[in-house]
């Protein structure tokens, strides 16, 4: 099966930008400024749907839950973190089928141990890499002929270093993996030495306040990255307008010197789609 079947988001001399998202409205918004792809950030639900940190805490079928909200509510590719897989290889064969089934484009499945963690937390740990390779060969064999792009994402930099890291990015690529993901490098030159050694598409991740530097995009395309992930910035800006609003209506008891800040009920409701529900409500009136 070819990149180009596989997923448009794969094409050579070209980096896609990926927002991250953690619900349906944020999804929604991704794709209202122009976005041609997002992925469900499993950081991002954790803390929007139990309020916890990517800590192992969240469970497969919440993040499958969230999934097909996501899904049905936008036209654009979603891509869905889908943690180690919560499990060995039959849970990765039935999260691939069941992503498969609600119109997913593409899983991310990484090597820690479980419970995992976010990858820029501290004491991370990962699985043999013959362990991971298991789980990419059921991810493979569970897509079978779909449109589904299957990212491979190794934690080892942290742990076992990154001679380890771009070894398991290698072997991730000869399992069957469509794109690799070295999680958390912590220079330009580690990811010239990624770019360099590591078979793409790759991928990198870019989280304010992480330990990748955030690079400019024309320099993320020189040096070989095709896909570039801001998961976390909808999350962090949302929480950041949510808490100034919150503490700003505590102290002045009203909203009058914030709502230069907000969308407007007449623009949010054309967002969500409220004037076709209109329309139809009077079509199907009795």
């Amino acid at each position: 099966m070819s990149e180009e079947k596989i997923h448009p988001m794969v094409r050579d001399h070209e980096v896609f930008l990926a927002a991250g998202v953690y619900d349906a409205l944020s999804a929604k918004l991704a794709e209202r400024a122009g976005f041609r792809n997002v992925v469900l950030t499993g950081f991002g639900v954790a803390a929007s749907l139990i309020g916890e940190p990517d800590f192992g805490i969240l469970t497969q079928t919440q993040i499958l839950d969230t999934a097909w909200r996501v899904i049905n509510a936008v036209n654009i590719p979603v891509v869905v973190d889908g943690d180690t897989g919560y499990g060995g290889a039959l849970n990765v064969m039935r999260m691939v089928e069941e992503l498969i089934r609600m119109g997913a484009r593409g899983v991310l499945l990484e090597d820690q141990t479980w419970p995992k963690r976010c990858g820029h937390m501290k004491n991370k740990s990962v699985v043999t890499m013959e362990d991971h390779i298991a789980k990419i060969e059921a991810a493979v064999e569970a897509r079978g002929d779909a449109p589904f792009v299957i990212t491979a994402r190794t934690d080892a930099r942290d742990p076992l270093g990154l001679d380890e890291a771009i070894r398991r990015g290698k072997a991730y690529k000869e399992a069957g993996a469509n794109m690799i993901f070295i999680e958390a490098p912590k220079s330009v030159e580690e990811l010239k030495r990624i770019a360099a050694e590591v078979p793409g598409p790759l991928v990198v991740n870019n989280i304010e306040g992480g330990q990748t530097p955030i690079l400019p995009l024309k320099e993320i395309r020189e040096l070989g990255f095709i896909s570039v992930g801001y998961v976390l910035s909808g999350l962090f800006a949302a929480a950041k307008a949510l808490s100034d609003t919150y503490e700003y209506l505590i102290e002045h008891g009203d909203t009058f010197g914030i709502q230069d800040k907000m969308m407007t009920f007449d623009e949010f409701t054309k967002m969500i789609g409220l004037e076709e529900k209109y329309h139809l409500d009077e079509k199907f009136k009795p």
